[in-house]
């Protein structure tokens, strides 16, 4: 588990990523995923310095992600396959899901105190970076379009209880 400071500064970044997803018109569900991809990069970014800790942080850091995408699959992105508009975004993400997930394995496969798993980390880590950016800047603006404001919002709520459920299951 975390600890304080490290939750402290999780929260903190996750609040300011969805302020700033908020100012780019994002609502409901897509201003949550915003706030929790800030969370979880603060975690990954704490994980890389501190080499020390990585049998502390990886843990809650890897049940974050696999939950935060599962239900992104199991609420989400079954949504947006059903609009042409957006169909090709819910295939694409579903294919950078999988490979998140092997790449978990691979890690979990790997002694955390090895070069290895730290060369290995450092990939997931620009991975998941590069794949909130795309969300936060492609995916989820042309989602919100698609569904509506309101259909945002009705979203959040399934989204927040299927990763609870999901946390508690991996």
């Amino acid at each position: 588990m975390s600890s304080r400071m490290d939750s402290f500064v999780s929260h903190g970044k996750g609040a300011m990523k969805q302020f700033q997803a908020r100012l780019d018109g994002l609502v409901g569900v897509f201003a949550t995923l915003a706030k929790q991809h800030g969370e979880v990069s603060a975690l990954l970014a704490r994980c890389r310095r501190d080499t020390n800790r990585r049998s502390e942080l990886w843990p809650e850091i890897r049940r974050e992600l696999i939950s935060h995408e599962r239900a992104e699959m199991r609420v989400l992105y079954p949504e947006l396959r059903q609009h042409d508009a957006t169909r090709t975004l819910a295939d694409h993400h579903d294919q950078e899901a999988s490979q998140l997930e092997s790449v978990i394995g691979r890690l979990d496969a790997e002694p955390i105190e090895s070069e290895m798993w730290g060369q290995v980390f450092d990939r997931l880590v620009e991975s998941v970076l590069l794949h909130a950016v795309e969300e936060e800047k492609q995916i989820f603006p042309a989602a919100q379009h698609q569904l509506g404001d309101a259909r945002a919002r009705e979203l959040e709520a399934p989204f927040l209880a299927a990763k609870k459920q999901i946390m508690a299951a991996v």
